[in-house]
């Protein structure tokens, strides 16, 4: 009986979680300190599953460069390179487009720098920006309190997007990748790579 009960709860915790929202929170903002950029992937913004800062972590990913592989010694490809070919799929780009809610789009702060033509340009740029954004996102959830300062010269301008996506989805997607590959096969070759 005690094993029937726990398999219920374990069953119920999976379909529970299975159904809950993940969120993906960006913010970014320049202010008197500089830039700063923090990504975040929370399950109901409660529990934190990843975090990434720019002044701890920095870009340096990007700069590391892979040593070229002889064309015998080539392998299938890798998770990493077949995880970001699903990631940049269009079967992707459609899923997540039809199924994505943006919970939080917010815009704002101070604008400014030394040069206030400079400050007017960025000022409408930004402006053309969420222009192009506005159809996608829900005007209850869209903040937009920025004005540009020509007097200041340092900006306090702050920029934080919350993306959610439910856990079904995600596991959805992957699924019909595994599909697609066991129905064509997987016989690719990679360029680059650490041996």
């Amino acid at each position: 009986m005690v094993f029937l009960a726990i398999f219920i709860a374990l069953v119920l915790l999976i379909i529970i979680t299975m159904f809950s929202r993940l969120s993906l929170m960006v913010e970014i903002s320049f202010d008197s300190e500089g830039f700063q950029m923090e990504i975040k992937v929370m399950l109901y913004r409660i529990l934190k599953l990843f975090s990434w800062n720019f002044k701890e972590g920095g870009l340096d990913f990007f700069l590391k460069k892979k040593k070229q592989v002889p064309k015998d010694k080539k392998k299938k490809k890798g998770r990493i390179s077949a995880i970001l070919n699903l990631i940049f799929s269009k079967d992707t780009y459609n899923h997540l487009k039809k199924n994505m809610e943006v919970f939080i789009f917010s815009v704002k702060g101070r604008l400014s720098t030394k040069d206030a033509a400079l400050t007017a340009l960025l000022y409408g740029n930004i402006w053309s920006v969420i222009g192009l954004l506005i159809p996608f996102i829900p005007q209850k959830n869209l903040v937009l309190e920025f004005y540009p300062d020509f007097r200041m010269e340092t900006p306090d301008f702050h920029i934080s997007c919350i993306l959610r996506v439910r856990i079904i989805h995600i596991i959805k997607l992957i699924a019909n990748d595994y599909i697609a590959k066991a129905r064509r096969g997987e016989n690719e070759n990679y360029g680059t790579a650490s041996n």
